[in-house]
């Protein structure tokens, strides 16, 4: 059996409308009370402020190129005299009464863009809006091909794991009020992953890629094409919940649920000559635009049935580190329909860290330490999932494979103190005492120090020659004749002219 192995990929966002009237929602009218241009790294988002909500049309004209946005029965109150527009591909704006009642909008562009709009409905203190987001353009190669695009990793060339860690909502789509509409729900999920972050970077072996890392917020569909760009291992989204009852709490982990990925799968192939999705496989990446549908379909199965398995391990080696940390509120990671977790290629998970609702948990969620906590366990989860099996020609791969331990542990179930020191490979009393344990019990989601990890944290290499001993070259690396045999799998001292030695130092 062929075992499809995906590598992450790129994905042009061609689900953006040119040239065609897209029709909303018919709805009362309202009148347009402010407007405002907010910049970020790859997109414009424009932003209008509604008395309520509103039907409305928007598309492009080119020569010269211009987006165009028409709402019946409506009224400019705002003064666009005192509008800043930045360095942004936005010229100029211009207003206009049509057909005696329908108010046109028209941005004037410096060249044509992909665009994508939306509603949001009031919430709090926020008012209706109608957000319109003009993406940058990014570079892109003429041609398409079936190549492998990833290079070749060398040994001495051991890459970090990438990880994805988006923090829900931003801007003007605050999420979830908390209890007292104090704080919102894009606060919580920032400085979570802000955290996050911060270990992750503090962790040899792994990069974050902050999806969000300010007040602003990326459309939800572009979110999993930002991380399938930049080739991630894994993709881990941060939320709160909230809920109208006070009482509810706990964590939640969500994955792609199986029929979701049906009907995902499904409009990939229905999509597939205006899509540039590519799928990794052993011999390199396929477009499935380049094969037939039946062909295109099987791929698509294979590779979504594993990233949905490594999505569920993953969510629970994270539940499992979760746990005892916070409440939990389902022990079990949950299948669910959601727009982020719909990558066929990388496992993805969403994390409902808790319901703001719930007066005493969202006070939690809003102190520092305890935002900290929970960055700690969910990135003790990702390295306990990525030791159990870390990604070809990364350092956690040459790591483990070199019997390098990490410097920490967290217990899952089904562990025991016995497996887990024959997986670091140290004896069960160097275990116990390091963690002075005095039986072996030991519980879920308590964090272990690896005995030696500390004296191993890299190695470096020699090349045997002529008349050397063992005890010559270790005395010459100061270190242990103990600590060469150990990390050679040496059981006497007998060693060959040309052998390479691992040398670990400190």
């Amino acid at each position: 059996m062929i075992k499809l192995r995906p590598i992450l990929t790129r994905i042009l966002m061609t689900l953006m409308l040119f040239g065609a009237a897209v029709p909303l929602r018919p709805v009362a009218a309202a009148t347009v009370e402010q407007l405002r241009v907010s910049p970020t790294a790859d997109h414009t988002r424009l932003a209008l402020d509604l008395s309520g909500s509103i039907d409305y049309n928007i598309f492009s004209l080119d020569n010269p190129q211009r987006l165009v946005i028409d709402i019946p029965d409506s009224r400019l109150t705002a003064d666009l005299s005192q509008l800043e527009l930045g360095s942004g591909p936005i010229r100029s704006i211009r207003t206009g009464i049509r057909n005696g009642n329908d108010l046109r909008v028209v941005l004037d562009l410096d060249q044509a863009l992909q665009y994508e709009s939306f509603t949001l409905t009031a919430n709090g203190e926020f008012r209706d809006r109608l957000i319109v987001d003009l993406h940058h353009p990014v570079a892109q190669t003429s041609v398409v091909r079936t190549v492998k695009t990833l290079p070749v990793v060398q040994p001495e060339e051991k890459r970090d794991i990438l990880v994805a860690v988006v923090a829900g909502h931003g801007g003007d789509d605050p999420g979830a009020p908390s209890y007292d509409r104090k704080f919102w729900e894009k606060d919580i999920t920032l400085a979570i992953a802000r955290a996050v972050e911060e270990r992750l970077r503090q962790t040899p072996g792994y990069h974050p890629l902050m999806i969000r890392d300010g007040d602003y917020s990326v459309a939800l569909k572009s979110r999993p094409v930002i991380a399938r760009d930049k080739r991630v291992d894994v993709y881990i989204s941060i939320h709160a919940d909230s809920y109208r009852g006070r009482e509810v709490q706990g964590v939640t982990v969500y994955a792609l649920s199986g029929e979701t990925a049906d009907q995902e799968n499904t409009r990939r192939v229905e999509e597939k000559e205006n899509m540039a999705d590519l799928l990794g496989g052993v011999a390199g990446d396929t477009r499935i635009a380049d094969v037939e549908d039946d062909l295109a379909l099987t791929l698509l199965d294979l590779s979504m049935a594993w990233s949905m398995e490594q999505s569920v391990t993953l969510g629970t080696h994270i539940l499992d580190t979760l746990d005892g940390v916070a409440p939990l509120r389902k022990d079990k990671v949950q299948g669910g329909n959601l727009w982020e977790l719909r990558s066929p290629d990388i496992p993805s998970i969403l994390i409902e860290t808790g319901y703001l609702s719930n007066p005493a948990e969202a006070e939690r969620l809003r102190s520092a330490n305890y935002q900290r906590r929970l960055a700690d366990a969910i990135v003790q989860g990702v390295k306990n999932y990525f030791y159990a099996s870390p990604p070809e020609g990364t350092l956690v791969a040459w790591q483990l494979e070199n019997g390098v331990a990490p410097e920490s542990y967290t217990v899952k179930r089904g562990d025991s103190l016995s497996e887990i020191a024959v997986r670091f490979g140290v004896s069960l009393a160097e275990l116990k005492t390091a963690n002075a344990l005095r039986g072996d019990v030991i519980q879920v989601g308590q964090t272990l120090t690896i005995p030696g990890s500390a004296a191993m944290p890299r190695l470096s290499e020699h090349r045997i020659a002529r008349g050397e001993t063992l005890s010559e070259i270790a005395e010459r690396y100061r270190i242990s004749l103990s600590s060469l045999r150990r990390a050679n799998n040496l059981v006497g001292d007998k060693i060959m002219i040309g052998q390479v030695l691992k040398i670990p130092t400190s």
